[in-house]
């Protein structure tokens, strides 16, 4: 992350500000869900257990890295992922009717019912961003790199996430969406796999998901570079998976196509990184280089350099709101999202084709970014 606030933002701080948020979110959800209930005349008892499901609940999400390292559990893991959404947006919208309640002097009933109604349009809210999460956009670019009269379309798409949320159907409308493009190239730009890596325990799911990916229909091959929630570059299992679904990994290394070079950079958050100097030796300095990295910050050394392309991904786009203001707030605009030029050296940063920890896209999509250079 490029900004002060994204220095802040990861260290270890901000998951401890995160977990206050949910506890907050769903003590103030259990506060005024009870009262409303009081308020109505249903009895204490009903009260106080609404209370302390919400509680519950909201201790759960807080402990679910824990839980799941116990249990494993798909579904109970998708289940505490989907009401930390809708903590998230139960507290906003309860605390601004709070607010609203007290300038206007709403009575309590009124107050009471516009809870309940409030909490129903936070399940509607999470619920469609579960449902748009499952859909793939493509957003397209045209780069001019100078190919001397060739031209070359890459599909790109970062950020997969493969694991609780993101499983074969998703990786099968990814295929389609990469096959109906009909591209020369493929590229994924780092987190194929989820933060825990718990699926590559699944050799059944694995090998399904091999099989679908290699239905990619290409005509120069398939090349990724590891993200910072992917495994270390010498798991096996990873690497028998890569190979078995028909992609290159490019772990601090460069590839020489026909009209450019390819450069992966691995990224150091769990594997050793090079640095560009170091990439330098193996690129044909006569041709267009287009360097693979997973996250944007490493821009401005490509930049430095003097690459003619970088394709990253990392940010999700803030994958929901309000994150996605705080994501460009600590990136950096020119860091955040979409299609960015540095004097001669242009960058493309993809929201991401997957999701991760919150199964929900809400004022974000899912997307295969299409790149056609010449």
């Amino acid at each position: 992350m490029n900004t002060a606030f994204g220095k802040i933002l990861e260290k270890k701080i901000f998951k401890k500000v995160f977990s206050v948020v949910i506890l907050l979110s769903s003590v103030v959800g259990a506060v005024m869900n009870s009262y409303a209930v009081w308020t109505l005349g249903v009895s204490t008892g009903v009260s106080c257990i609404i209370g302390i499901i919400y509680i519950v609940m909201g201790i759960s999400a807080l402990m679910q890295n824990q839980i799941m390292e116990k249990w494993r559990n798909k579904k109970l893991e998708m289940l505490m992922g989907i009401y930390s959404c809708f903590f998230i947006y139960d507290f906003m919208i309860l605390l601004l009717w709070w607010i609203f309640s007290a300038l206007f002097m709403v009575s309590g009933k009124a107050q009471a019912m516009g809870v309940f109604v409030l909490d129903i349009l936070a399940v509607i809210i999470v619920a469609l961003g579960y449902l748009h999460a499952k859909n793939i956009k493509y957003t397209a670019y045209s780069i001019p790199l100078g190919l001397r009269g060739n031209t070359c379309r890459i599909a790109m798409m970062s950020d997969i996430h493969l694991g609780v949320f993101v499983g074969e159907k998703h990786i099968q409308n990814i295929v389609d969406k990469v096959n109906r493009l009909e591209p020369d190239l493929v590229v994924i730009c780092g987190d194929i796999i989820d933060v825990n890596n718990h699926i590559l325990e699944d050799d059944e799911v694995l090998g399904r998901i091999s099989s679908l990916f290699c239905k990619i229909k290409e005509k120069k091959g398939v090349f990724a570079v590891l993200g910072n929630h992917d495994p270390k570059a010498d798991n096996k299992k990873f690497a028998d998976f890569l190979r078995a679904s028909n992609i290159q990994l490019l772990h601090n290394q460069v590839i020489q196509l026909e009209d450019f070079c390819l450069a992966g950079r691995t990224d150091a958050s769990n594997n050793c990184r090079s640095s560009m100097e170091s990439l330098a030796k193996e690129i044909n300095s006569s041709l267009p280089v287009i360097v693979l990295d997973h996250n944007p910050s490493g821009i401005p050394e490509a930049v430095e350099f003097g690459a003619d392309l970088v394709l990253s991904g990392h940010t999700h786009k803030g994958q929901f709101f309000p994150v996605t203001y705080f994501t460009k707030l600590a990136n950096g605009k020119h860091y955040f999202y979409g299609h960015e030029q540095f004097g001669k050296t242009h960058a493309i940063i993809s929201s991401g084709a997957g999701f991760f920890q919150l199964p929900v896209r809400i004022g974000t999509s899912n997307e295969i970014v299409d790149i056609h250079i010449s």
